[in-house]
């Protein structure tokens, strides 16, 4: 079975910058594929040199109980009691037929069908992978282990904590990008506008919404370290990013150079 394996910077907190990358594998057994991850330099939002508003913010996509501060997907037609159920099953793991195993060398049962059904990749690689004892065993490498547990219980429920959605975020980000979850990727782009983003993050949140295709996201954040770009420009991550990234640091130095000629 092939292995994909995407390169993304390294995730860290508060001013720290992207310290290096890191990996998101699936694996089965003897994988070695290696999938290389590449910025659309052609995409308008690479090239754009004005910056244009951001689109309106999508309606609300998930709700959040006031009991038990879960927060749920978009369609609010379906039943709590629904939700509970599908829920229940990811965390009893009854009749688990899949062992997802991740970075802290545990394991996650899962269950074949829906996960065949809730990303197609995933689906695509659980079933090129080899049946021992009625149970297929991959990897999910290169995250915590917790941010593969919400994105595994995501696809069963839609369902997640607050406080470890913003915990995890951005290693959700790449998740819903990497295994194609777009309901997930919605919900993580919608905590990053409202609240998480800020100066001292928005430069590597903007090179991880390249790699993980959120125009809009990357609209924001260009916005953002317009806005703030003394205090930005003068902090340690700017320094890595001159010597690691100079084409990003002319495009974003252009951006501000409009930005100024368009005030004045």
């Amino acid at each position: 079975m092939a292995s994909p394996e995407i390169h993304y910077p390294r995730l860290s907190s508060g001013s720290e910058s992207f310290g290096g990358c890191f990996n998101i594998r699936i694996e089965g057994e003897d994988s070695r594929h290696t999938l290389d991850f590449h910025e659309d330099r052609k995409s308008p939002v690479y090239n754009a040199r004005n910056i244009p508003e951001p689109p309106p913010p999508p309606g609300k996509i998930c709700s959040k109980s006031s009991t038990t501060h879960r927060g749920c997907g978009k369609s609010d037609t379906v039943p709590n009691e629904t939700r509970d159920t599908w829920d229940k099953l990811f965390k009893d793991g009854y009749g688990a037929d899949v062992h997802i195993s991740t970075d802290n060398g545990s394991f996650i049962p899962a269950h074949y069908t829906l996960l065949r059904i809730a990303s197609p990749i995933l689906g695509n690689l659980l079933q090129q992978s080899k049946v021992k004892n009625g149970i297929r065993c991959i990897n999910i490498l290169g995250v915590p282990h917790d941010a593969v547990f919400i994105f595994i219980r995501f696809l069963y429920s839609a369902c997640y904590e607050e406080r470890e959605m913003k915990k995890f975020v951005l290693h959700l980000l790449v998740l819903s990008h990497s295994y194609s979850v777009p309901s997930l990727k919605r919900v993580c782009i919608r905590h990053l506008e409202q609240g998480w983003l800020s100066p001292e993050n928005a430069r590597d949140v903007l090179q991880l919404g390249r790699n993980c295709d959120a125009p809009r996201l990357v609209v924001v954040c260009i916005r953002m370290i317009v806005r703030n770009f003394i205090t930005i420009s003068s902090s340690e991550g700017w320094k890595v990013m001159r010597r690691t990234s100079p084409t990003l640091e002319q495009e974003l130095l252009e951006y501000v150079v409009d930005a100024d000629s368009i005030t004045q």
